[in-house]
C-alpha cells in the first residue's frame, strides 16, 4: 500500500470507475478532477494531523494508505466536484450527487476510525520515474516501460514509480537507472515488460543505488507484478476529530 505522504491514492480514472458521469460532468463545467483529489488529499491530512498529534512520536510519513483511507478521500473528493458542479448549475441533480458523496464520506470517516490509524515503522517513499537510456547490443528493439521500487534494510518495498518508456531500435540494449533515493533505502527492484499493466520484476535481489540494469527482452519475466507498497505494521486506535 502506498504512503499517505505519496499523494492522492486515486486518480481521474479511478474515480470515474465509482462515478460513470463525473467526466462528463466535469468537461461541461469545467471542472478539474485532479485538483479536487489534492483538496480531498489535504483535508485529510488536516485530519491524520490532529490524529498524529494526540497519539505522539508517529510522523506522518508513516501513515499508510489502507482501503478505508483510499475510499474516504475518493467519496470526499466526489463530493466536493458535485459540490461544485451544483453551484455551477443549480440543477437538482448535482445537489442529490452532492448529497450522496456527503453521506459516503462521513461513511468511509466512520470506518478508517474504526479500524485505527495504519502505520509502518520505516517508510519507504514512493520512486521516481526511472531514468532510462540505450547501449548497443545483439538485441531486437521494440516499445518497452520500466518502474522501480525501493527497498529497505528490513526488505520492505516502497510503491512502484511511475513508468517510464522508451522506443529501443534493433542492435541495442535499455538501461534502467533509479534516482531520488530515500535516506533509508539500501537497494532498488525493476519491473519492465512492454505491456504497461503487466510490468514485473525483472532482478532477484535488490541491486544497489547507483546501478544500472540492462532490459533483455525475453529475459526471465516469472517475478511478481509491481507492488502498491509497505502493508501496514499496526493500526492505532482513533477518536472522532468530527462531530
Amino acid at each position: 500500500m502506498a504512503l499517505f505522504v505519496d499523494g492522492p491514492a486515486s486518480d481521474a480514472g479511478d474515480l470515474a470507475r465509482l462515478d460513470g458521469g463525473l467526466l462528463e460532468t466535469a468537461a461541461a463545467l469545467s471542472i478539474d478532477v485532479t485538483t479536487k483529489l489534492q483538496i480531498a488529499h489535504e483535508t485529510l491530512a488536516a485530519d491524520l494531523q490532529i490524529w498524529l498529534d494526540r497519539i505522539g512520536g508517529i510522523a506522518m510519513e508513516q501513515v499508510v494508505v489502507n482501503d478505508a483511507l483510499r475510499t474516504w478521500e475518493s467519496t470526499q473528493a466526489l463530493a466536493m466536484v458535485y459540490r461544485e458542479a451544483y453551484f455551477s448549475d443549480l440543477a437538482e441533480r448535482y445537489h442529490v450527487r452532492w448529497d450522496e458523496y456527503s453521506r459516503l464520506t462521513r461513511q468511509a470517516y466512520e470506518r478508517f476510525v474504526a479500524g485505527g490509524l495504519p502505520t509502518v515503522s520505516d517508510p519507504v517513499r514512493k520512486a521516481t520515474p526511472p531514468v532510462l537510456g540505450i547501449i548497443n547490443g545483439p538485441q531486437s528493439g521494440g516499445s518497452f516501460y520500466a518502474s522501480v521500487a525501493w527497498v529497505n534494510a528490513a526488505g520492505k518495498e516502497g510503491e512502484a514509480s511511475d513508468a517510464s518508456s522508451l522506443d529501443v531500435p534493433d542492435g541495442r540494449i535499455m538501461t534502467i537507472q533509479a534516482t531520488m533515493k530515500p535516506s533509508n533505502a539500501v537497494g532498488f527492484h525493476v519491473f519492465g515488460g512492454t505491456d504497461l499493466n503487466k510490468l514485473t520484476r525483472r532482478n532477484e535481489v535488490p541491486l544497489p543505488p547507483g546501478a544500472s540494469f540492462l532490459y533483455i527482452p525475453g529475459s526471465s519475466a516469472s517475478g511478481p507484478l509491481r507492488g502498491r507498497g509497505q502493508t501496514p505494521e499496526s493500526n492505532r486506535p482513533l477518536q472522532r476529530t468530527r462531530g
